[in-house]
């Protein structure tokens, strides 16, 4: 059993409940603030980092299940069943459309995580966090236009010479798969099988669905104003925290220090 015991008269000041703030004051000291601020940023940019690289893979991933699966239906067209090659020409551009996708959630994480590191480099006074120069050093600049990984910026580098390669590759399929769907449609065409107006629409149409996906990604990719807007949110969100006025200072007097504002991350971008 437990009890405790005392002696003399209570001191009702050491007994009263702390008392909540004042309406207006922070809940938290300034050094406590700072320190739980750059925690919390941390912790961001730790997710985001996570974010790029578990987009990266399934970008990858996804370009391979497609890829494997306009040659399996190749294959299955040339030898057993012929009608199998006429959905290539309209998968290989959805794959495209995807794929792109994919790597816009790479572009925002990248972006996000520059935007971070740039936040807590100035809470820090100076550049402890370079990861996101080191990425505008080697992969390519984030400002420079880009159609997904084929950055103006460094159009020779290994990201372009990639996004080309894959590019061709698909350019490949797309048209084996064109000039096959071809074949199918004048056999069937010629051996009198379903209406002839609906059988002659399936290679334009195919054209015209890639010719629409394809100008679609240029001009998103190229016009940018989702990235745009996420910069601007970011430069928002992030921005240095207002300083508290010093004791005795009266409001709008000169040791009332104003808003800081974090520069744009337009003027703080690296050249790599």
């Amino acid at each position: 059993m437990r009890f405790s015991m005392s002696f003399g008269r209570r001191d009702p000041v050491a007994l009263a409940p702390p008392a909540a703030p004042p309406p207006g004051a922070p809940w938290l000291a300034p050094a406590e603030a700072a320190a739980t601020e750059l925690r919390l940023l941390e912790a961001q940019l730790e997710r985001m980092r996570g974010m790029l690289f578990g987009y990266s893979s399934l970008f990858f991933s996804t370009i391979r299940n497609w890829a494997f699966l306009c040659i399996g239906l190749l294959v299955l067209g040339w030898s057993a069943l012929p009608a199998a090659v006429v959905p290539v020409p309209f998968i290989v551009p959805f794959a495209f459309l995807e794929t792109g996708y994919l790597f816009w959630y790479t572009v925002f994480a990248r972006r996000h995580a520059e935007r971070l590191e740039q936040a807590i480099n100035e809470r820090l006074g100076r550049d402890v966090l370079a990861a996101h120069r080191l990425e505008a050093a080697y992969f390519y600049p984030p400002d420079a236009p880009k159609i997904a990984a084929l950055s103006f910026g460094n159009p020779l580098g290994f990201t372009g010479g990639m996004t080309i390669g894959y590019a061709a590759g698909a350019a490949l399929l797309w048209i084996a798969g064109l000039l096959s769907t071809n074949d199918f449609v004048a056999t069937r065409m010629d051996a009198g099988f379903g209406p002839d107006v609906l059988v002659s629409l399936v290679v334009p149409a195919a054209i015209a669905w890639t010719l629409v996906i394809a100008a679609y990604l240029a001009w998103a990719f190229l016009r940018r104003a989702d990235e745009d807007r996420l910069m601007a949110a970011l430069a928002d969100a992030y921005r240095l925290p207002t300083p508290e006025p010093e004791p005795g200072a009266r409001p709008g007097s000169s040791t009332t220090p104003g808003p800081a504002t974090a520069p744009g991350p337009a003027a703080q971008e690296p050249t790599p």
